[in-house]
């Protein structure tokens, strides 16, 4: 019995080793598995890091050269001043600043080496097991993200980068030079950076004049300057500076009783506002292009715009992220460094805002803030480039500081009627001469009293029926008008406004001018959107590279078909409708859209050409009934604006372009479908690899040779550079040809070192071109070593190519296995990358990388697949 028992136990100990063993195998094959995924991404994040931290010196923490704006024709617009910056070297620093700043934000500051894995340990362990969020960045950490990178996404190519850099940072600096570095240069709130200006701002007053508790308050701000903004929310920044004194007391910053007597103060605001010449309130165009320019310095910092939302809780929480971006870009960009160029003519936008006012002239009513009421906005656009050549936000900047254009969110009442149902019902199949009835529906009234019955689209757009509007967008029951929407940019939709009533304008939050005419401008470009700007480019002169350039990019909404049968309809609004005062006597061929809303406190007018489209606002700022020729300055605004403009562009007088797959007869349009050439979407359908080789030379050109910009933020300086490196080494390599056998080993080295070398060039037409290279010279120098091998036993040559010719096919054979292997996994991965596109799903991009990864692996192996190029407009 006893012999049994041990025994057993034997074999229970002995089963304990064999766990071991498959629990370390699982492991390692798991980390195996994540390196595959991961591995490249990683190497090229720590290069990327190792490549940043070369370059930099003190300079790039100091004050930045100040941030310029440049006009359509290339003269200085306007020049901000240097900004809020008030540089503080650090033996002038308050003391108390200094120490608590490393006790709150990072107490291992003079231990560690620029990260800190206690703290990213603690980090996970506060997230894991207490459900909280507690961060484990260090400060130099976050000076390289706020700095050096300028980047706010949560990527983990960032976080490498940020992690390299950091370590580097150490090296180079002292800590008192990145403590230094870190009070000059963290964003403080309300467009100031460090803390000698947020003393100034906050306080009014030099930063070593402040009280414990002043400086407590400043210390607790950088965490997140939003929440805890002192004006904004000072109950939050009462509680965040008393934790900091708090901390600072049980460090023996400060004494018990000064604890006890800061904590008790108010916050003590006296708010210094900016006095340096930094306001572009009193230009709306230049207004305009600082707000397009924060935007891209935003995105550029890896925030990612967003327009619709499954609730109002996601679009909340979108905002508020939105907003505290929105400040820390438009800090940045004042605090100098940047280059803008912009569409800006002056003469035309001066010349705009006069013809405007002009027809505004007779209304002088004023409200309590003294604006004169009504008052209106004004948007102009090039069609051909989508770019906002002219802005109006008001009348006048005098005790009004609203760019209308861009900010005011106002209902567009009819105007919003081709935009949401009869664009997307013409998709659908309907024709203007189509019948529709004007009936009773969902309580919905029109603006004259009753109803008229059986009509034509044309009609009831002509004559702005409401009911016909609704009952259309009403049909579309996958409510694409509000994807479409989404599509062009309208950045106050709701959850809400997934609803019918839109077409009438019954927008939640309303839409501004730009908005309406970059829609309608899309119908003059066969349906393609153009994001809406007035800038050209932002070049960040601090680091030389080119943040953002506008390459006018087309993202397709409506049909060809179903644009022209809109303007052809809108062409009758003016004509024969409702729009006739807009018609402009030095052009035949306008278009345009009346639109009233309730009680009728918003007048609106969009019309158009071949070569612009304007969108024009009347109403008073707080919402009341406008007078019947009050209602009627929108149009007649758009009138004087309009024939000037046919003048001053010289436009030509023609109409919009019809395609061939229209016939016009009088007022009636009909659409042949066998002259339709086929979508992007039909080639995909019926002929994948043909789609593929068409798109393959527009990519390169798009992006092939643009990703070293538009992903790595690099100039084409820093990327010339790091190709002539690598030509320089091939070059060497092929002046010096091998030999004799023994120089294979160094030769060999020689090529591994061009490799490195290649990592680093991030254009990839030029990254590819070298791969093939160092492949086929690799090539070479086996196919020398095996000559040299050959030659030293000349008397087995015959035997020697046997056998090679042997392996050859042997190799040959198991590569063609491996294809044959690999080739139905490819064709599945095929359809279901068609699928994924077809269907815009979420994991797109990753399906597409997967039968990338499997194409390389064929290819490999030297089987043949076709490139894939995709190019799909959402």
């Amino acid at each position: 019995m006893r012999e049994n028992r041990r025994v057993g136990k034997t074999v229970k100990k002995k089963k304990w080793p064999k766990i071991l063993l498959i629990v370390v195998i699982l492991v390692v094959a798991a980390f195996v598995a994540i390196w595959l995924k991961i591995g490249t991404p990683v190497k090229e994040s720590i290069a990327d890091g190792y490549s940043y931290s070369n370059r930099l010196t003190k300079k790039d923490f100091y004050p930045k050269n100040s941030t310029i704006i440049y006009g359509a024709d290339g003269k200085e617009l306007k020049r901000f001043s240097q900004s809020d910056v008030d540089y503080t070297d650090e033996s002038k620093v308050n003391p108390l600043i200094s120490k608590g700043l490393v006790e709150v934000e990072d107490s291992r500051f003079y231990i560690h080496h620029g990260i800190d894995m206690y703290a990213i340990l603690r980090s996970m362990g506060a997230r894991v097991f207490e459900h909280r969020v507690q961060g484990g960045s260090t400060l130099t950490q976050q000076l390289v993200k706020n700095v050096v990178l300028k980047d706010q996404s949560q990527t983990f190519s960032r976080k490498i980068k940020e992690m390299v850099i950091a370590q580097e940072i150490e090296k180079k600096f002292s800590k008192k030079q990145i403590l230094e570095f870190y009070i000059n240069d963290v964003y403080m709130g309300h467009a100031t950076y460090g803390f000698s200006s947020a003393a100034k701002y906050y306080y009014s007053k030099d930063q070593k004049d402040l009280d414990i508790g002043q400086i407590a308050m400043l210390i607790g701000i950088p965490n997140n300057p939003v929440y805890y903004d002192p004006v904004a929310y000072p109950e939050r920044s009462v509680k965040r500076r008393n934790m900091v004194l708090s901390i600072m007391n049980k460090n023996g910053l400060i004494s018990k009783k000064q604890y006890m007597s800061s904590r008790k103060k108010p916050l003590g605001l006296k708010l210094n506002k900016h006095t340096f010449d930094n306001d572009v309130s009193k230009n709306y165009a230049l207004n305009y292009a600082v707000f397009n320019a924060t935007e891209e310095l935003m995105k550029s910092s890896g925030f990612t715009m967003k327009y619709t939302f499954n609730d109002d809780k996601s679009r909340k929480d979108y905002y508020e992220k939105y907003a505290q971006a929105y400040d820390r870009a438009r800090g940045q960009l004042m605090n100098g460094g940047y280059s803008i160029r912009t569409t800006i003519d002056p003469v035309l936008q001066s010349k705009i805002e006069e013809l405007v006012d002009k027809v505004y002239a007779s209304n002088q009513s004023k409200d309590k803030y003294g604006k004169l009421q009504p008052q209106l906005a004004s948007t102009v656009i090039d069609n051909k480039t989508g770019n906002v050549i002219a802005v109006v936000g008001g009348r006048g900047t005098e005790y009004d500081q609203i760019n209308r254009a861009v900010t005011g969110y106002r209902q567009p009442g009819s105007a919003a009627k081709p935009l949401v149902a009869y664009a997307p019902a013409f998709e659908r199949g309907y024709l203007p001469q189509s019948s529709v009835t004007d009936s009773p529906v969902q309580g919905i009234s029109n603006w004259y009293p009753g109803y008229t019955g059986q009509t034509t689209v044309r009609h009831a757009l002509e004559n702005s029926i409401n009911t016909v509007a609704f009952k259309l967008a009403l049909q579309d029951t996958k409510k694409t008008y509000y994807d479409d929407l989404a599509k062009m940019e309208f950045a106050r939709l709701t959850p809400q406004d997934r609803n019918p009533i839109i077409a009438l304008g019954g927008f939640t939050d309303g839409t501004t001018t730009t908005e309406m005419a970059s829609g309608y401008s899309s119908f003059s470009r066969q349906g393609n959107f153009i994001h809406p700007s007035n800038i050209q480019s932002v070049y960040d002169e601090s680091n030389d590279r080119m943040l953002y350039e506008n390459r006018h990019l087309e993202k397709k909404i409506y049909t060809t078909d179903a644009s022209y049968l809109m303007l052809n309809t809108l062409q009758s609004v003016v004509s024969n409708g409702l729009g006739k005062a807009a018609s402009l006597d030095n052009f035949k061929y306008t278009a345009g859209k009346t639109g009233t809303t309730d009680a009728h406190k918003d007048s609106y007018f969009v019309g158009m050409t071949p070569d612009f489209t304007i969108a024009n606002w009347t109403g008073n700022d707080q919402p009341s009934s406008l007078t019947t020729a009050q209602e009627s300055l929108a149009m007649a605004a758009f009138k004087s604006e309009g024939e000037y403009l046919v003048d001053y562009l010289k436009e030509k007088n023609t109409d919009f372009k019809k395609p061939s797959t229209v016939k016009v007869l009088g007022d009636k349009l009909t659409v042949d479908d066998s002259k339709k050439k086929q979508t992007i979407q039909d080639v995909i359908d019926t002929d994948f690899s043909k789609f593929n080789n068409a798109q393959e030379e527009k990519n390169k050109r798009r992006l092939f040779n643009m990703d070293y910009r538009i992903i790595y933020h690099l100039s084409k300086k820093e990327e010339y550079s790091r190709e002539a490196k690598v030509k320089k080494a091939l070059k060497k390599y092929e002046d010096s040809p091998i030999t004799k056998e023994s120089q294979y080993s160094s030769k060999l080295d020689e090529l591994q070192k061009i490799r490195y070398l290649n990592i680093n060039v991030k254009r990839q037409t030029a990254k590819k071109q070298f791969t093939d290279k160092i492949v086929d010279l690799q090539k070479q120098l086996n196919l020398k070593q095996a000559q040299f091998q050959a030659d030293k036993d000349n008397g087995k040559l015959s035997k020697y190519n046997s056998e090679k010719r042997k392996i050859q096919d042997q190799r040959n054979e198991q590569r063609k296995k491996m294809v044959d292997k690999l080739m139905p996994e490819y064709n599945a991965q095929v359809e279901k990358v068609k699928d994924a596109y077809k269907n815009n799903d979420s994991d797109k991009e990753a399906q597409k990388q997967t039968l990338i990864n499997l194409m390389n692996e064929i290819r490999s192996y030297g089987g043949s697949v076709p490139d894939l190029k995709l190019n799909i407009d959402d």
